[in-house]
């Protein structure tokens, strides 16, 4: 793994968690709803699926706040 990750140019360490870490962002990213991704994953529980998520990308939430119109009320 790590011979390819330098051979594509990729500075970070590669390891195949990694990977599976970038999969499941990516399909979450692009709408695929988390039962979904929780089978892809093979995952038992919807709830290991869904803290994965949280783990692999903790900021989401906060780009979605900085995001959102705010209406003045």
């Amino acid at each position: 793994m790590k011979r390819l990750g330098r051979q594509a140019g990729i500075a970070k360490r590669v390891h195949a968690h990694g990977l599976r870490h970038t999969h499941a962002a990516q399909l979450r990213e692009e709408g695929v709803d988390v039962g979904i991704i929780s089978r892809q994953l093979g995952h038992r529980s919807l709830l290991t699926t869904i803290r994965y998520l949280d783990h692999v990308q903790p900021t989401a939430v906060v780009d979605a706040m900085k995001a959102r119109m705010w209406a003045a009320r």
